[in-house]
């Protein structure tokens, strides 16, 4: 049980990472972000640190609460490589199917990153 954990870990590092890094940019507290998931702040504290798993429905609930996709407190996918989408390590009990799927989300929310950048990008250049 200890060896599956330990494989899984980055992963959950990761997104916990990137949930952080949102928060403390929108200046959200953890019990206020907490209060608006209906979840204890030490739950959201250990989701943020990766010592918890964050389940499907909280990705979601997370998204909707900073205004996001889920997608994008996914981490990145490698450009370039169609043999190898995802850069993360995912569980090793993993259908074929579900890590493409998995790859295919986060391949997708790459592609819309990239194209909202560009927006933006135009944006500036015209207020300039």
């Amino acid at each position: 049980m200890l060896t599956v954990w330990m494989e899984l870990e980055p992963i959950y590092k990761t997104v916990g990472g990137i949930i952080r890094q949102r928060r403390r940019r929108l200046e959200l507290p953890q019990t206020k972000l907490a209060g608006m998931l209906g979840i204890s702040r030490a739950t959201l504290a250990n989701i943020e640190t990766g010592r918890q798993r964050i389940l499907v429905h909280h990705l979601y609930a997370f998204a909707e609460a900073f205004d996001m996709k889920p997608g994008e407190l996914l981490p990145q996918a490698k450009s370039g490589s169609s043999s190898d989408l995802v850069q993360v390590p995912l569980p090793s009990d993993l259908k074929p199917q579900q890590k493409e799927q998995i790859a295919l989300l986060i391949g997708r929310m790459n592609q819309a990153t990239k194209l909202k950048e560009k927006s933006d990008v135009k944006t500036v250049k015209k207020i300039r």
